[in-house]
């Protein structure tokens, strides 16, 4: 039996070869029921949002463990996601097929992605990373520096404001997801305005409270606050 599947740039062509009878470990299956849950969540396009599917995908797609694991791992996940029995099934069976051969061959794949995300300014240093406490990240820069989206979308709300935020603005992207831009020294975008990568939606400042001049960016989903450092990695 044969199948094949694409991780990333991985092109793998699985050939499996089995035999019946009752499997020696039947403990080795709950194993790949885990693994094959994993898979779910990280390839599951409605579990996106999913906390554990976001970083599972980040370390399966991170080229450094990829190399580290090997493709012995890919190979896991596709064997368990297709042709492992469930825990149900060796119950009620006396007997089942076990796998006694695997063979993943790879190749790479072209892929063609389009970069949806960009950073908010040419140059920064970060001061302070996201927290419970800071849902944001600050990133330092000189003032009148040039603030950009870090996606398309629509300027959804401006404030004028003395304290907190200070001058800043909210970008509303679609599929639920907002961002954040604060403490601007001038607001350039309106509101309803369409706004792309290349705007330049307002002026790094310090206004409000802030104790030097830098751009607070804060990235919401669905209502819930994102590690901006992460989206924008």
């Amino acid at each position: 039996m044969q199948f094949s599947l694409t991780f990333g740039k991985q092109q793998l062509a699985v050939s499996l070869s089995r035999k019946r009878g009752r499997p020696r470990n039947p403990s080795c299956y709950r194993l790949h029921q885990l693994v094959a849950y994993l898979k779910w969540l990280v390839t599951d396009k409605h579990l996106a949002g999913h906390p554990a599917s976001r970083v599972l995908r980040r370390v399966f797609e991170n080229g450094k463990i990829k190399k580290a694991l090997g493709l012995n791992l890919a190979g896991l996940i596709l064997l368990t996601g297709l042709a492992t029995p469930t825990e149900s099934i060796l119950k009620n069976n006396s007997e089942t097929e076990e796998i006694v051969s695997l063979t993943v061959n790879a190749q790479e794949v072209e892929t063609v992605t389009q970069h949806t995300v960009r950073l908010p300014l040419d140059s920064f240093v970060i001061t302070q990373g996201y927290s419970f406490f800071h849902r944001g990240v600050d990133l330092k820069e000189v003032t009148g520096a040039p603030i950009y989206p870090i996606m398309d979308g629509t300027v959804e709300a401006v404030f004028d404001l003395h304290f907190g935020y200070g001058k800043h603005l909210i970008i509303n992207h679609g599929s639920g997801r907002k961002s954040l831009y604060a403490h601007l020294s001038k607001i350039i975008a309106q509101k309803d305005q369409a706004v792309d990568k290349n705007t330049v939606i307002g002026l790094v400042g310090s206004t409000g409270l802030s104790t030097g001049s830098h751009l607070h960016l804060e990235i919401w989903e669905d209502g819930r606050p994102l590690n901006p450092l992460v989206v924008l990695q």
